[in-house]
């Protein structure tokens, strides 16, 4: 098992003097969701005010989860901040943020496999994303978005691994949080509802739907999130200003399914911080949806745009903090960086339906707050 704080007294002291050089920012209030979209883009090449101005105005989104700055978790991104890499992000945001696309996030996928046996490993990605949270802090970005679907096998381990799991989940949390106290951190895909899908009846019944949340009691050893529950359970014990959970399940739902989908999985997720006598963070859901890519080289709708309006008005309706579009490949853009080709053809209607859903929620929050008017007594 790791030791608590895994960074050196050396590393802790570098990371300190890079916080410094970087202005704090304060939490903006949010009313209406953010939109975020699931790739898309590229953050090296397509940086200028024509690129920026078409995902902000024309798309309508307003952040990414950008691909490619710390692909998996053996990568590296430094900590010098003249470095290629990090003036590239912060160019990014600079010039994105003009247009709205403000809340952009690091995001951090499981591309390789990752040995909790190895104490050399787990220590090594704690530095990793301890580095990667001072550069979203330095680029201007809102935090760092760990995708944890297991594209390597990562969380099929064995019962005696979950206190190693639990534990590096708070090295990395806490490692992160030092480094940029205010960040959001986004976690995806919401790994208690995959285990809870994939359990039985009877072992529902075993273990009683409280406790799936704070331990495996019951899980079939084949289970692929197996893992992920200790993990997130030690993230979540780091007093986070923010953190989201990207939901899945509401991909294909109606507007009553999102609603509910997003209130079992907030409830899910307060009823593992309680259980486990954590100090309760912000925490909220984000439903996401996936209207457009069949596949990263198929740019075909999955749904009409009438449909896709309904769903994301709905998930606009439940969502507090972010709603996010999951993109495979270039869907959303002609001749893109991913796919090359045309989109649908009638693809402009999804952006406007975009535009409407947010202009609906402007004018309810405008409502909500707009002083009621003086009335005259009749005489």
């Amino acid at each position: 098992m790791n030791a608590r704080g895994p960074l050196s007294a050396g590393g802790r002291m570098l990371l300190a003097a890079l916080a410094l050089m970087i202005s704090a920012r304060a939490p903006a209030a949010v009313q209406c969701p953010r939109l975020l979209m699931f790739g898309g883009t590229n953050f090296r090449t397509q940086t200028d005010d024509k690129d920026a101005a078409y995902w902000g105005h024309t798309v309508g989104v307003q952040g990414f989860f950008v691909n490619y700055v710390m692909s998996y978790w053996q990568a590296d991104v430094g900590t010098h901040s003249d470095s290629t890499l990090w003036q590239q992000l912060r160019r990014f945001q600079s010039i994105y943020s003009k247009y709205g696309v403000s809340d952009n996030f690091i995001k951090v996928a499981l591309y390789k496999p990752h040995d909790w046996h190895s104490r050399r490993q787990n220590e090594a990605v704690v530095k990793h994303f301890a580095h990667a949270a001072v550069l979203a802090r330095y680029a201007g970005f809102k935090g760092v978005a760990l995708d944890l679907e297991p594209y390597a096998p990562t969380w099929n381990g064995d019962d005696g691994l979950a206190d190693t799991v639990r534990e590096e989940g708070r090295n990395i949390g806490e490692a992160m949080h030092a480094a940029y106290p205010d960040m959001t951190l986004i976690v995806l895909p919401d790994v208690l509802h995959a285990v809870d899908r994939n359990l039985t009846l009877k072992q529902k019944l075993k273990a009683g739907l409280l406790r799936l949340t704070s331990d495996e009691s019951g899980m079939p050893s084949h289970e692929k999130y197996r893992l992920a529950v200790p993990f997130v359970r030690g993230l979540l014990s780091v007093q986070w200003t923010h953190v989201a959970v990207g939901s899945e399940n509401t991909y294909s739902l109606n507007g009553d399914g999102i609603a509910g989908s997003v209130s079992r999985a907030q409830e899910s997720y307060l009823a593992l911080i309680r259980n486990n006598g954590l100090t309760q963070p912000d925490i909220s859901v984000a439903p996401g949806l996936w209207p457009l890519g069949r596949s990263s080289r198929d740019k075909a709708a999955r749904e009409s745009p009438q449909r896709f309006e309904t769903r994301l008005q709905a998930a606009f309706d439940v969502a507090p903090r972010y709603v996010w579009i999951y993109s495979t490949g270039s869907a959303w853009e002609t001749d893109g960086f991913y796919g090359k080709g045309p989109v649908v053809a009638d693809f402009a209607q999804y952006p406007a339906a975009i535009r409407r859903v947010k202009a609906n929620c402007r004018r309810a929050e405008t409502s909500r707050y707009r002083p009621a008017a003086n009335v005259a007594t009749a005489r």
